[in-house]
């Protein structure tokens, strides 16, 4: 059954198309910056990190990810989950595939698994994709990087890494950052079991994001309260793994909250379609 689906879900332009769009992003971006000027510094994240591009091709996964994780991320995330169920009661398959005899917590299980594996794959194509085309044009150099907030007027706290403590460190930001679309994805899949409209689910997986970066702290003080509660607040703090010491502070927070989100809106969809009338 998981086979089937992952097979048939490869198959499907919108796949195809997300997973495309997500490594052309990464040489886009490379592209747009060896064209503008890869010499000249860019920020990136709130801390801020200062880099020059064109010193080493590693600093294209660490921009590229900083500038996908906001919004074209939560987007493919929200299309693979969304869609899911929807799409296929949308399209009226989903009287007829549990007509067969299989259990719906099974059926439930392998979309669930396969939503998620290509949600997975599309988090980790836009580092990769950007380490290899920025190694491509800038080749593999050792990254340096001002951190900006250890930096004064009359003094620039300059890091080093090499290429290789880079490459673990954005390894341990992605992985960071696939858990933090978890509570997304959780979302957007209970939607799609709630729905025959895979807009709506996508939608709403989306909209969850937005309502996160907009009640936060950082730009509306007055919702500081429920600023610890947002599911998306907190998914840039991988960036603090390019300061030295590293900081880790808050991350645990963050993906306990990311489990909790899981666990009720996955719940929530089990127990739903489980006693859902399947009428489409």
């Amino acid at each position: 059954m998981i086979a089937a689906e992952l097979a048939k879900q490869w198959r499907r332009p919108r796949t195809l198309g997300t997973l495309g769009a997500l490594a052309g992003f990464s040489f886009a971006l490379t592209i747009a910056l060896a064209l503008s000027g890869a010499d000249q510094l860019q920020r990136v994240g709130d801390i801020p990190l200062l880099i020059v591009p064109e010193r080493a091709g590693s600093s294209i996964p660490v921009i590229a990810l900083a500038s996908t994780m906001k919004f074209f991320l939560p987007l493919a995330v929200a299309i693979f989950a969304g869609e899911s169920i929807a799409g296929d009661a949308a399209v009226g398959s989903l009287r007829y595939a549990l007509a067969r005899p299989l259990s719906r917590s099974r059926y439930l299980l392998a979309k669930l698994l396969v939503a998620l594996l290509l949600s997975l794959v599309a988090v980790l194509l836009v580092p990769l994709a950007g380490l290899a085309a920025g190694t491509l044009a800038f080749g593999s150099h050792p990254l340096s990087a001002i951190d900006g907030s250890a930096s004064t007027a009359l003094h620039s706290a300059i890091l080093t890494f090499s290429a290789t403590d880079t490459i673990a460190r954005m390894g341990v930001g992605t992985a960071y950052v696939a858990a933090g679309m978890l509570s997304i994805f959780s979302f957007a899949f209970l939607l799609s079991t709630l729905t025959a409209y895979p807009f709506a689910a996508v939608a709403g997986g989306v909209g969850l994001t937005l309502v996160s970066r907009v009640l936060n702290s950082d730009y509306l003080p007055g919702v500081a309260v429920l600023n610890k509660w947002m599911p998306n607040n907190d998914v840039d703090l991988w960036e603090h793994f390019f300061q030295r010491p590293a900081q880790t502070g808050g991350m645990a927070h963050f993906l306990l909250l990311q489990l909790i989100y899981a666990g009720v809106c996955l719940g929530a969809a089990w127990w739903w379609f489980a006693r859902r009338d399947i009428l489409v």
